[in-house]
């Protein structure tokens, strides 16, 4: 009688496939990514950054930080963030310590003392921006910057009462003063506070007086925070 055949299926095994021999990744100059981080295009300014701040060692580099602290004009708001964001990273605390070693701040700081009007307003829009939600920022890194530009304070308050500038970025400036706790500004931001109040009480009961400039009464809600914070730094 014939056996029955096992209904058991044996796979006969394949051979293992071959090990992929490891592929080298390419070590990129550093000086190629400075290039590739001020060209014309966006996407390869983004890919010069990645490669320049790629590692702990690159940013400890000194054309980084130059090259990080000459880029604050970035026009994309999302990698100017970013180099923002980097810049200000230099001075984080961990634990007890500061993140990088002193010869590195201080080879950043004096990038950042250099910083005038033109580079404080483009702080501003990166404020301005991180507000509305349309940039990653944290507040934190804009108190870090302003606190090394020598003069903040006065032009930032400038600022805040510049007519020919922006509403957003003269808010952003007050918030700016606010954040860091720039005392300084309190008597001049308080005195903008009472003549916009001022006026403001006197087109209410007097309804031929020359009506103010809309703008300006839109800064009063930032003024009184801001006079806040600076009142319990004080």
């Amino acid at each position: 009688m014939p056996r029955p055949r096992s209904r058991v299926r044996y796979n006969v095994l394949s051979p293992a496939p071959a090990r992929l021999a490891p592929r080298a990744v390419p070590v990129v100059d550093h000086w190629t990514a400075g290039e590739m981080f001020v060209s014309l295009h966006v996407e390869e300014r983004r890919r010069g950054l990645a490669i320049l701040c790629g590692a702990e060692a690159a940013r400890s580099s000194p054309l980084t930080c130059h090259l990080l602290a000459s880029r604050i004009h970035e026009p994309d708001l999302a990698l100017r963030a970013q180099i923002g964001q980097l810049l200000a990273d230099y001075f984080e605390v961990r634990g007890r310590e500061y993140r990088y070693p002193a010869e590195v701040r201080r080879v950043v700081a004096e990038h950042i003392r250099r910083f005038g009007r033109a580079e404080i307003v483009a702080l501003l829009e990166l404020l301005a921006a991180a507000r509305a939600c349309l940039a990653p920022l944290r507040p934190e890194a804009v108190r870090r910057l302003f606190e090394r530009v020598p003069g903040a304070a006065a032009a930032l308050t400038q600022l805040a009462g510049d007519r020919d500038l922006a509403l957003n970025l003269r808010m952003a400036a007050i918030d700016a003063i606010g954040q860091v706790g720039f005392t300084e500004a309190g008597p001049m931001l308080a005195g903008l506070a009472l003549r916009l109040e001022g006026r403001r009480a006197g087109q209410m009961t007097m309804l031929f007086a020359p009506a103010d400039w809309p703008e300006d009464q839109a800064l009063l809600p930032a003024l009184k925070e801001t006079l806040r914070l600076l009142a319990e730094d004080q």
